[in-house]
């Protein structure tokens, strides 16, 4: 009846609205001629095929018969929006005009045709110019510009690398002011600062964005004369505790420098049962959670690097001759080109090195086009067999000692597995390493062990890796700068595209080039690459470029860096990480049991994340049964005053799916309301009981319930603060609700049951296929964005695109792009998945994941982390299998028995006491 009510008054409205207004004519357009772009401005109706993902995924396009048409600025128009937010209209009227600002040269008269994707043909007839008039329609197609950048720029997932040049080019080509800088804006900007020194080690996107900023802003120096090398950061030593004298350590850890990270899996198996896991979610682990809208193919770039490929005798008879292996490297940028390698011990070395050897062979014949060669070098007294290409396609460094087998990207990492006989700098023979593996003995057999040394973070943050990842990062950046600035001059008709040409017509900033090493963008065919690091993607490792000098631009920003360290962040904590897997029965359900801890650690370093923790407590709040979501913490009271626990839960009940469909102002307020969950504090009178729209003046009535604005409910019941906007949950929750003690102490835990088919599943698959949706969305709106403003052919955006930020733009739904044409409808691109209704769609985490229960500790000396996550693999199938994620190659001549083939996938089985059954939804901590 009420949707009745508000949907007749909302029609009534729209009546008046539309006898009131008059509707914008077809052909509703304003053209100035001007000097060195006229500008215009037209309405454009929209038909009802236009409705739908052709708006959503900004099908638009405009063009002219001569090319006159440049930077446009599509804008769809929708017909009272706030309104029907305002009154929850069931649906929101779909746009009806399209208005479209864009730049043009000449003052004789125009054939225009915008498609939208329905095409309209007309003429348009410039005006002579006139200076109010024509600065005023080009402040509004400048305004226009920049709101929507801002907006695509939030849209995507990658950095804002088009918007962001587009907006500084022209507006130092036309002298058009920047926007101002928002809050968010001036945070983006601070991540090149030195106390953000963690985003530049991780390589965010914020960096990227604030690099590319400062480029076009001619705020890199060019090029000066190259300073000393400056000394490095004296971080203060950790307290390490004596560790056990019998402390047992494994072999290869007498193999891996200090300094470089350390991933133990223990077997051969382990290995290949972590990259079957890595495969079936296209070589990403993150996919397992999200659906990707971009991959970058890493896999498959090492892979070729190292020239290591598995067979299928490798997963038959591996175990025969590897009894060990081992991820080691000085960091993880793998985009870029990576200090990394492979590491084994080997049960019979003789087959190990020649299908090794064999593998060189191969790639050898198979990249030999492209220069490649195989030689023996001399490092450290050795010989190193080194496999490579000019560009480092291949770049792939082999040595061995004894039964151990080395191969890695990094001629440093090489070198220092040499020497570590005689200098004794290794993992084993490190007391922090020996105290970790008291914390994480071998005895565990983990399936996966990683260890991150305060020497391996140390060397992140030295003068060479600091100074590098700035290099190299700026060398990316003027890569893409060069690809855009070609782009844009070749779709305005100039001739000259060289750099010094580019730089003269304003699509390259003044300073573009000008780098401190003096290295220099290589273009090689639709190859782009770096005239001392090698191709992108393929870039010389960080500990192999020789940084023979700082300028004093590098020397300000270490030496700030180096103050910020020495007074914020003073030492570098060790991270070790354990993760077992446990089968739980025969149809292919497993368990991760995972321990996380960084130990020893100095606790200023984190005291911000800390200050509203409480201690550790041997108790937490019991929930309800029904929660198939629940996260509660111990906070100080900072907040509330006291010691207080909380706890929020979503619990499994039916979810009203159309609730969280509407578009509307109020969508996720009214999504909000309909999540069937609770929020709970003890004991009171906590923050819940001092949020301003409860205070003192809310009384409860004689069953401890008062109602709130915005439909809220909460009920004071044992001692415990509820709220929820469903009162039967209240009545059902809080009379259950407890403090139990608990085994282990915490301050934070989590428990999620089975969500793969539960009452609440629709609700997290339909989430899930919206978020998919609007990043497959968002992709096709960036091909279209390429093509509009670099006048890039539309069959060839997507590998423009592809190309422009070294990836490749997938469909997060599962479909593939293309560029579709229609009778009467001009060609845009759309996703084969956008027409299936989503009927089959399954989210990626639906598929494997069975449950999580997680807990997190700190104390004075320690953090610690420990999950159990069950997954659901793929039933193991009779019989032997073959591989499905190819990183090395033994095969060949091994002996083994095919038992132990069939049985290679098979987890151990927990033992009882130790890991307990899988828990249903909404089992308690």
């Amino acid at each position: 009846m009420h949707g009745m009510i508000r949907r007749t008054v909302f029609f009534a409205l729209l009546g008046l609205f539309a006898f009131t207004t008059p509707r914008a004519q077809a052909q509703d357009v304003n053209a100035i001629a001007g000097e060195p772009f006229g500008v215009a401005r037209m309405v454009i109706p929209f038909s009802r095929a236009d409705f739908g993902d052709p708006i959503d995924s900004r099908g638009f396009s405009i063009s002219d018969t001569e090319g006159r048409i440049f930077y446009p600025v599509f804008k769809p128009r929708r017909t009272l929006p706030l309104l029907q937010s305002l009154i929850g209209a069931d649906t929101v009227t779909p746009p009806q005009d399209l208005e479209i600002y864009f730049l043009f040269r000449g003052s004789a008269p125009m054939q225009v045709t915008v498609e939208t994707p329905t095409p309209h043909t007309f003429t348009v007839t410039p005006r002579q110019r006139r200076s109010g008039p024509h600065n005023n329609l080009t402040r509004q197609w400048w305004r226009s510009f920049n709101d929507v950048a801002r907006e695509q720029s939030g849209a995507n997932s990658h950095p804002p690398v088009l918007e962001t040049y587009l907006t500084m080019m022209l507006s130092e080509r036309l002298g058009l002011p920047l926007p101002p800088l928002t809050e968010k804006d001036m945070a983006d900007r601070s991540a090149l600062d030195p106390n953000q020194s963690l985003m530049l080690l991780l390589g965010t996107e914020k960096v990227h964005e604030a690099m590319l900023k400062s480029v076009m802003n001619n705020e890199m120096p060019r090029q000066q004369e190259l300073g000393p090398v400056v000394p490095p950061i004296q971080f203060a030593p950790l307290a390490v505790p004596q560790p056990a004298a019998d402390v047992v350590i494994e072999p290869m850890a007498n193999y891996v420098p200090r300094e470089c990270f350390y991933v133990r899996f223990g077997s051969l198996n382990n290995y290949l049962w972590l990259n079957k896991l890595m495969e079936r979610n296209g070589g990403d682990l993150s996919r397992m959670i999200s659906s990707r809208r971009v991959a970058f193919h890493i896999n498959e770039v090492v892979q070729r690097q190292l020239a290591l490929k598995q067979s299928a005798l490798a997963e038959i008879f591996g175990e025969q001759v590897v009894q060990d292996v081992a991820l080691i490297g000085r960091d993880t940028y793998m985009r870029e080109g990576a200090a990394m390698g492979m590491l084994f011990h080997a049960k019979q070395s003789a087959l190990l090195v020649n299908d090794i050897k064999k593998n060189r062979q191969e790639a050898l014949r198979e990249f030999k086009e492209q220069g490649a060669k195989l030689e023996t070098i001399q490092l450290a007294g050795q010989d190193v067999s080194f496999l490579s290409t000019p560009d480092n396609t291949l770049r792939s460094f082999y040595v061995a000692r004894g039964d151990f087998h080395l191969v890695t990207t990094s001629r440093w990492i090489a070198e220092q597995f040499i020497l570590l006989e005689q200098t004794g700098n290794d993992l084993a023979n490190s007391r922090e390493f020996q105290y970790a593996r008291q914390l994480m003995p071998v005895s565990r057999n983990d399936t996966v062990f990683a260890y991150l040394s305060s020497d391996f973070f140390r060397g992140l943050y030295s003068p060479q890796y600091r100074v590098e990842l700035r290099r190299r990062l700026r060398s990316l950046i003027e890569m893409e700068l060069q690809q855009m600035a070609t782009a844009a001059a070749t779709n305005e008709g100039y001739q000259d595209l060289s750099v010094d040409g580019l730089m003269a017509a304003g699509f390259l900033p003044a300073n573009f080039g000008a780098r401190a090493d003096g290295s220099e963008t290589i273009i090689t065919g639709d190859s782009l690459g770096d005239s001392l690091r090698g191709s992108r993607g393929h870039f010389v490792p960080i500990p192999d470029m020789d940084i023979r000098g700082m300028s004093p631009q590098e020397t300000a920003d270490f030496n700030r860096l180096r103050q910020f360290h020495m007074t914020e962040w003073r030492q570098m904590n060790p991270i070790l990480l354990g993760m077992n897997r446990f089968k739980l029965n025969d149809e292919g359900l497993e368990r991760l049991a995972i321990d996380a801890r960084v130990s020893p650690f100095e606790r200023s370093n984190f005291s911000q994340f800390l200050s509203v923790l409480g201690p550790p407590i041997p108790t937490h709040i019991a929930t309800s049964p029904q929660d198939v979501v629940a996260f509660q913490a111990v906070l100080n009271g900072q907040l509330s005053g006291g010691l207080t626990h909380y706890a929020v839960a979503v619990q499994d009940l039916p979810f009203p799916l159309n609730e969280f469909t509407n578009k509307g102002l109020l969508s996720t307020l009214r999504m909000i309301q309909s999540t069937p969950g609770y929020l709970t504090a003890w004991p009171k009178p906590g923050l819940i009981d001092n949020l301003p729209i409860i205070g003192p003046a809310a009384r409860p009535d004689i069953n401890g319930y008062n109602e709130l604005p915005f439909g809220l409910w909460r009920r004071e019941w044992n001692g415990f603060s509820t709220l929820s906007f469903y009162p039967e949950i209240l009545s059902n929750v809080t009379p259950n609700l407890a403090i139990v003690e608990d085994k282990y102490p915490a301050q934070a835990r989590i428990h999620v049951g089975d969500i793969s088919n539960a009452q609440i599943t629709p609700l997290a698959n339909g989430l899930a296929q919206a978020m998919a949706k609007k990043g497959s969305l968002a992709n096709a709106a960036f091909f279209n964005e390429v093509h509009n403003q670099f006048g890039v052919p539309k069959e060839q955006a997507k590998g423009f695109a592809d190309q422009l930020l070294h990836l490749e733009f997938i469909d997060p739904l599962g479909g593939q792009f293309i560029l579709k044409e229609e009778q009467n409808i001009g060609a845009h691109w759309v996703s084969t998945a956008w027409n299936e209704q989503g009927a089959d769609y399954q989210a990626n985490v639906m598929t494997w994941f069975r449950g999580l229960d997680a807990r997190l500790n700190v104390d004075e000396h320690l953090i610690e982390m420990h999950a159990q996550l069950d997954m659901q693999n793929e039933k193991p199938a009779p019989g032997l299998k073959m591989p499905s994620f190819n990183l090395f190659d033994l095969g060949g001549a091994f002996g083994g028995s095919k038992k132990e083939a069939a049985q290679e996938d098979e987890p151990q089985t927990p033992p009882a006491e130790e890991l307990p059954k899988p828990k249903p939804a909404g089992r308690q901590f």
